[in-house]
């Protein structure tokens, strides 16, 4: 069993890649490879799963995802029943080597090779930051030759001058994938996704992975660093939160029942229990709502 590995090819004039992708919704896999990639979100919402980290995502998400860390960026229900939005986002890649490839012991450069150990982790920087870094990294995918370059050092530059950032797997986190896994870990998010509002059974998850139930077990634990009905409770909480913050007068019964709590008082323990003791209504008035 393996994560679906990706080959990523690269300009001869240049040792890093910028791409523009402007889908009607995200439809990679969970995948991984060599290089390290900065994803900025210019339009979309869902849940993103960098590792064994799992959260929200909107325009304006800024990560930075090492060597070989897993990553999918997935697309809520409500964005795949929209019919107007798009999904478009701005990768900047380099090579795992880049560091030496270019510049060998070059002491100027030790904040950018410290940035590019941590981002080993996945780099979730605040939105102050991604609004700095947004038209840089817009800029670089229309520039070419030395300008190119100047450009992307620029934004490099910036990067490693900002502290407002999360680290997001655990550390210590080093799973071995295979292309089958990968497959197989994006058929459960995406079937995690469409019944969220639905009883999902440990049963049913392991006829999908044509798994017995303990082996299902022992896979994703070993794949996510969690059991499954962690990581199934974080997905919910974390559907809730952004559904708290998008759909203010929307009662929070129902928000709980749209992401598949089967009641308000287990919504609300599950929630304090992942947002350090924070209520809905507490996490709403703490964003401004």
């Amino acid at each position: 069993m393996k994560a679906s590995y990706y080959k990523i090819i690269f300009d001869e004039e240049t040792p890093f890649r910028c791409t523009y992708i402007d889908l009607p919704v995200f439809d990679h896999p969970w995948h991984f490879h060599p290089e390290l990639e900065l994803t900025l979100i210019l339009e979309s919402e869902g849940i993103r799963y960098i590792g064994d980290h799992t959260s929200s995502f909107k325009a304006g998400d800024l990560v930075l995802v090492g060597p070989n860390l897993p990553h999918l960026w997935l697309n809520d229900k409500k964005s795949l029943e929209d019919t107007v939005g798009r999904s478009r986002r701005i990768t900047l890649q380099f090579p795992e080597d880049f560091m030496s490839r270019i510049f060998k012991d070059a002491i100027e450069l030790q904040p950018l090779a410290q940035l590019f150990k941590i981002a080993e982790r996945g780099i979730s920087f605040s939105t102050e930051t991604s609004s700095q870094i947004s038209p840089l990294l817009l800029d670089i995918n229309k520039k070419k030759g030395l300008p190119k370059w100047a450009a992307v050092f620029n934004l490099l530059s910036q990067l490693t001058e900002a502290y407002d950032y999360r680290l997001l797997a655990s550390p210590g986190y080093l799973p071995k994938f295979t292309n089958r896994d990968c497959n197989l870990m994006s058929q459960i998010f995406r079937h995690i996704r469409n019944n969220i509002e639905n009883k999902i059974t440990l049963q049913e998850m392991a006829d999908m992975a044509c798994l017995t139930k303990p082996s299902f077990c022992r896979f994703f634990k070993q794949k996510t660093s969690k059991s499954f009905f962690t990581f199934l409770n974080e997905y919910r909480v974390n559907n809730t939160k952004r559904m708290l913050l998008d759909d203010k007068h929307l009662p929070i019964g129902l928000i709980a029942q749209k992401s598949g709590f089967p009641s308000v008082q287990h919504f609300n323990s599950k929630f304090k229990e992942l947002n350090n003791g924070l209520t809905p209504s507490q996490y709403k008035k703490a964003n401004g709502l």
